[in-house]
């Protein structure tokens, strides 16, 4: 998921964002009751909701993403002040978004585009700032710089970055508070990308909307569109989940289908695959697919999350798949040497007991039944949470949670 974050001019400042992958499932509540804890992955910072309700974040917080107050970088993971009844945390390019118990969301971080939803721009807000007009919802996911929400009524608002058509309003319009979608009802979920957007409706079946380029949006051709389409031949999907370019859903039984950019094997098709490109080579040919494509071998996935350009997903016994690209160790299968990409999903080293996974640009996590994460990959920025800046090609504790 290169993300691209609109306006992120600094010199200083990390790469364009990459798409968040923060749907939210329900899980076993942790020993003592409470909320079940998940996790979310945003570029280069990571959040979790804990089973007390509260958020807590680490990684980069160069836009004030981890919500703490500050813009200072954090190894291990920080409470975000104020924030005691949450049912639901979403990490975007630069920004980070919770939904409250009461329907209301507050959001923080980089405000370049209006992904916050407050009606205002700015460079950064380092503590949580209310959505405006917005009292319902009950579904919110950040992307590269957009945010989108589900309202309790079945449709779906969207703030933020427009100009590829992601807020689905029928403009390539940005706006600091929420638009409504254009023709679009009875949704359960929403998943927001870089340049576009997808959603699932209660019935199981899939819309999406923006940028078209790869094919994300699903519909067999490369035609974008400012409003909501139907993806075809997936009446089933029971989670919606967007990468920068490609989207994927998780199906009834357990299987997955994916579609868009598939340079690097993210589709998980089991298609052969050209060397990953390096630094100074021309451009590969296309590697796309523009209707949707079965995992290959992926059964029995409880989660499922989409990534920059690598997707993986929770199995019923805890352990995890990843496929795509593997050029930072984020798919955690151990390996440091080639393949550096996979279109065939491949198991994550050591990992067991988990619920959620999310993967973000370089670096992935997943939360386990008893609330402790673990999170591999690039850690340059400490978006493992593990107190240093080391890469690790399998998963490692996140300290304190």
């Amino acid at each position: 998921m290169a993300l691209s974050a609109a306006g992120l001019v600094a010199a200083c400042a990390p790469p364009a964002p990459p798409a968040p992958t923060t749907t939210t499932t329900t899980t076993t509540l942790p020993p003592g009751g409470g909320t079940p804890a998940t996790v979310t992955v945003g570029y280069l910072h990571a959040c979790s909701l804990r089973p007390n309700a509260t958020v807590r974040c680490w990684g980069d917080n160069t836009y004030g993403q981890l919500g703490d107050g500050t813009t200072t970088r954090r190894l291990t993971p920080v409470t975000v002040p104020g924030l005691s009844d949450v049912v639901e945390v979403t990490a975007g390019g630069f920004h980070t978004c919770a939904r409250r118990t009461d329907g209301t969301v507050t959001c923080w971080g980089s405000n370049l585009s209006g992904e916050l939803g407050a009606g205002l721009l700015s460079t950064e807000e380092t503590s949580p700032q209310d959505v405006f007009n917005l009292s319902d919802a009950v579904s919110v996911d950040a992307g590269g710089a957009h945010t989108c929400a589900v309202r309790a009524a079945g449709n779906v608002v969207c703030w933020g970055d427009g100009l590829s058509g992601q807020l689905g309003t029928g403009s390539l319009s940005s706006a600091t508070t929420p638009r409504s979608v254009a023709g679009l009802s009875g949704v359960a979920q929403v998943a927001s990308g870089d340049g576009h957007t997808c959603a699932r409706r209660t019935v199981g079946t899939l819309a999406c909307w923006g940028d078209n380029t790869n094919g994300q949006l699903g519909r067999g051709d490369l035609v974008p569109s400012p409003i909501a389409v139907n993806v075809p031949g997936v009446t089933d999907a029971t989670s919606i989940v967007s990468g920068s370019a490609f989207s994927c859903a998780l199906r009834a039984g357990g299987t997955g289908s994916c579609w868009g950019e598939n340079l690097y094997g993210q589709i998980g098709n089991a298609v052969v695959l050209p060397p990953p490109p390096q630094e100074g080579d021309p451009p590969p040919p296309p590697l796309r697919e523009q209707l949707p494509q079965s995992v290959a071998g992926l059964s029995g996935a409880v989660s499922i999350s989409a990534g920059s350009d690598h997707a993986c997903a929770v199995l019923g016994d805890g352990t995890a798949l990843c496929w795509g690209n593997n050029q930072s160790n984020q798919l955690g299968d151990g390996v440091t040497v080639d393949p550096e990409t996979t279109s065939i999903p491949v198991a994550v080293a050591g990992l067991t007991g988990a619920v959620r996974i999310s993967a973000g640009e370089t670096s992935t996590c997943a939360v386990r039944a008893n609330a402790t994460a673990a999170c591999w990959g690039n850690n340059a920025f400490g978006q493992l949470g593990t107190n240093n800046t080391n890469t690790a090609p399998a998963p490692v504790a996140v300290v304190g949670l």
